[in-house]
């Protein structure tokens, strides 16, 4: 017999054993502590379980507010997959849902799981682009394996003087700084509040579970860092920020490759580069670059009958006014604090 339950995040976890929590980054329950802690999101797991033990799980969102009502999978994810048993399991999950929430949608960041890509209730919505990158080879053959374009940016950038180093708590407010500027000068986007890092900060940086690892300039000015973060047996490529007039410096590469290099001394078996825009072609280009291996990332689908989607004209005007040039960073940090929980 099985047996289909839910659970509220985080009380589930007192409750029931989860098999492989720290099978992926994003259903990991401390990434979804930082969520929660960031952006008081509704967050439940749903579970069938068998002979006592849970089988199949999902990990999902409830949105509501004056945007939409949604059921996401998940919120704030790259991609959020569960490990699901049997192809009948998702029927069993989809029916739940509906019947709890009959007007909202319901939408799937899918890498693995290729149940749900074949559940009849879903419909493809859209596709991005992602990229891991083995590192169990010695570090020469990963070297060999890299494009020559990527090589090359790498020494470019060796023969300079810039200093690659792990950055402290200081350095997270630089890094805020022009991942703010870059998301708000070349994307016209809100960067995410400050909040969601210093709480990620607290949960994996501060405790060893992932570093920020910077390039600096002689007199200490930060020019590119990545914040990396490990689960299990990877290490993920988070969030990556630069200044764009010093990118012919290369130190978006340099940062990279030592990153490679920590994870190998690290004894982690992969990088994960997460998600790309299909029209984010420089940024794949860069990732398959480091011989990272490109995959989708399908995002799956389900309207109830007569849904009306929001337009969402409130968000784009309120998000283009709040990152226009002329307008001070302290505004659009403002802006991203007050408009990103409703992104879920």
């Amino acid at each position: 017999m099985s047996k289909c339950s839910t659970w509220p995040f985080p009380q589930v976890l007192t409750k029931v054993k989860w098999p492989d929590p720290e099978r992926n980054l994003f259903s990991s329950p401390d990434w979804l502590s930082v969520l929660v802690k960031t952006y008081n999101l509704k967050l439940f797991v749903k579970f069938i379980e068998r002979e006592g033990k849970v089988s199949s799980y999902i990990v999902y969102s409830v949105v509501h507010n004056f945007l939409e009502d949604k059921i996401c999978m998940c919120s704030y994810c790259d991609y959020c997959d569960g490990p699901i048993e049997r192809k009948e399991d998702w029927d069993v999950f989809f029916e739940a849902l509906c019947r709890e929430y009959p007007r909202y949608r319901i939408a799937v960041r899918n890498l693995r799981d290729s149940l749900a890509r074949e559940n009849a209730h879903f419909k493809v919505l859209s596709k991005e682009r992602y990229h891991l990158l083995d590192i169990r080879d010695d570090l020469k053959v990963l070297w060999k394996k890299a494009h020559d374009s990527f090589r090359s940016a790498v020494t470019q950038a060796q023969k300079t003087n810039l200093t690659i180093k792990v950055g402290d708590k200081a350095d997270l407010k630089r890094f805020y700084d022009l991942h703010l500027r870059l998301r708000k000068n070349k994307y016209r986007l809100f960067a995410q509040p400050y909040k969601f890092f210093d709480n990620i900060w607290e949960t994996y940086l501060s405790s060893g579970k992932g570093f920020l690892l910077g390039a600096f300039e002689p007199g200490g000015t930060m020019l590119a860092a990545t914040v990396y973060l490990i689960c299990g047996d990877t290490l993920y490529y988070k969030f990556n920020t630069s200044n764009p007039s010093t990118l012919k410096l290369r130190p978006n590469n340099l940062v990279f490759w030592e990153g490679v290099k920590m994870a190998k001394e690290r004894g982690l078996k992969s990088i994960d580069l997460g998600s790309s825009g299909q029209e984010q072609e420089g940024l794949i280009r860069f990732k398959e670059h480091t011989g990272a291996r490109g995959d989708d990332i399908t995002h799956l689908g389900f309207n109830p009958p007569d849904y009306k989607f929001s337009q969402k004209v409130i968000l784009k005007n309120f998000t283009r006014f709040c990152t226009a040039p002329w307008v001070p960073d302290f505004v659009t940090r403002l802006g991203s604090h007050i408009i990103y929980p409703y992104l879920a």
